[in-house]
């Protein structure tokens, strides 16, 4: 039995999936704190007031007229696949640019262009990429090389790749006595959600501008879990 998705639901899936996941290892490589920058944009919404277009449908902008459901939409869009055909011959594509995804029982996925040529998705490791439904899916994005960091805990200014926040975290974990790589994230995501969320408000533009450097140099994969 085979499950075909479409473009629409996939992106839908995959952006709600990546909200959720977070990296909030001060130390590591990817730092990339996602349902933390989620829920600061939407509290930042909140804070504003509903703003309404011309059709009465709500405007998802903060304070500073930046959209995160946009950016995570735009992010998924531009994840990238690699592709092979019958012959092995390789090619890839922008999700965006897909028709739609066939997850049967195999585990082989098939990929559907526009002008209806199949492929079979391919993973990081040039094999099959094995999943039997699209649960078993997530958008996974590197920013390891993009951002000449110095150590988390020398005293010059904030840099990007969510300096400020790897900070506040950096200091949350010192008074508490946490290691940020094995608390567990939502939990951890919670207590500096409430107990710093006004002081993150005013973050919002240096953050988009990292966020915006992500979108335009990082590039997203698509990997099985």
């Amino acid at each position: 039995m085979s499950t075909t998705l479409d473009y629409e639901s996939i992106e839908i899936y995959l952006g709600d999936r990546l909200r959720r996941n977070d990296n909030l290892d001060i130390h590591g490589d990817n730092f990339f704190p996602v349902s933390l920058l989620d829920r600061l944009f939407h509290y930042s919404e909140s804070e504003r007031g509903t703003e309404r277009d011309n059709h009465g449908r709500p405007v998802h902008r903060n304070f500073h007229g930046h959209d995160f459901d946009r950016w995570v939409d735009n992010l998924v869009a531009r994840t990238r696949l690699s592709l092979a055909d019958e012959d092995g011959s390789r090619a890839s594509v922008d999700l965006v640019d897909i028709d739609a995804l066939t997850f049967d029982d195999s585990g082989y996925i098939t990929v559907t262009l526009p002008d209806e040529t199949s492929y079979t998705l391919i993973g990081p490791d040039g094999q099959p990429l094995i999943a039997q439904s699209i649960d078993r899916l997530a958008v996974t994005l590197d920013i390891s090389t993009m951002f000449n960091r110095p150590p988390v805990d020398c005293d010059s200014e904030p840099y990007l790749g969510f300096g400020t926040i790897a900070h506040i975290v950096r200091v949350v974990c010192e008074k508490s006595d946490i290691d940020s790589s094995k608390v567990d994230p939502h939990r951890f995501t919670d207590r500096l959600f409430e107990h710093f969320k006004r002081e993150m408000l005013p973050l919002i533009p240096s953050l988009w501008n990292d966020m915006e450097h992500i979108m335009h140099y990082a590039r997203p994969v698509l990997t099985n879990q």
